[in-house]
């Protein structure tokens, strides 16, 4: 039984569950092609930053040595660019992530109706909403990784493991916190220090920044995961209760008839 003594199983067969449930798959698709183009570029700057500490280490073992100084002129003139092509990147990727999203939260609704921590208005606003978007868009994720859950015959739920979820989330909040160090250790050392410290602040500074897109690749590629995972979840949960022959007759859990259902 759900919250409140509504049968998990009774709520997924009503008449109007068929009706508006849709494939997030299309979005789905979307929104990998866009995290797999995210996490390449996060990759190369990530290449970028470690051989920006190398040329950092070279000029300060050997200042008249100019290797150095020519590789940072070199990686200096390609940031611009690719700054800026990450920031398109970033809003495009965000704008499909929130609209696969969005349609999730909606087909979790169907799912289970008593099983969600925040109102379905939170799927796209807890995104950007200040200090509530480094937990409430993880405990939304949770709740829809929950709801795809596949029953049992007597509508029993299933525990899913949702170590991907929070693996994911990690890594995401690891790489948001990351920049904010490196401002921090700027700041500290700003000052008018001589030059090789401030070559010795830019390289710790730069070392934080190689850890922050470390994890900003591997959030890509577990985002990726969560994905794929969450989508093929409910695709699934979805094809146990609706018969491909008739999408307008809801099947109960259990029936033999939904044993060869597909979506």
């Amino acid at each position: 039984m759900g919250n409140g003594g509504r049968c998990y199983a009774c709520a997924e067969a009503a008449p109007h569950w068929v009706r508006d449930f849709r494939s997030p798959r299309v979005a789905a698709v979307v929104a990998v092609v866009m995290l797999v183009l995210s996490g390449l570029l996060s990759l190369a700057v990530l290449v970028g930053d470690v051989l920006e500490v190398r040329a950092i280490g070279l000029v300060l073992a050997d200042p008249e040595d100019p290797e150095g100084f020519d590789l940072l002129d070199s990686l200096a003139a390609r940031a611009l660019p690719v700054n800026a092509l990450s920031v398109i990147l970033l809003l495009v990727t965000a704008a499909a992530f929130v609209t696969w999203f969005h349609r999730i939260r909606a087909n979790a609704d169907l799912f289970l109706p008593n099983g969600h921590r925040h109102g379905s208005g939170w799927a796209i606003g807890a995104w950007f909403t200040p200090v509530v978007s480094f937990w409430y868009p993880w405990q939304l994720v949770v709740d829809c990784w929950q709801a795809g859950a596949p029953v049992d015959a007597d509508g029993r739920r299933r525990i899913v493991p949702q170590w991907l979820v929070s693996a994911w989330w990690t890594a995401w909040i690891g790489s948001l916190v990351a920049p904010r160090i490196v401002s921090a250790v700027v700041r500290a050392d700003s000052g008018f220090g001589a030059a090789g410290e401030r070559l010795e602040a830019m390289r710790t500074a730069l070392e934080v920044e190689v850890a922050g897109n470390a994890l900003r690749v591997a959030a890509a590629v577990l985002a990726v995961l969560v994905v794929r995972r969450l989508t093929e979840m409910q695709i699934a949960r979805a094809a146990t209760v609706v018969p491909s022959a008739d999408r307008t007759a809801p099947v109960a859990v259990g029936d033999p008839a939904a044993s060869g259902a597909t979506i």
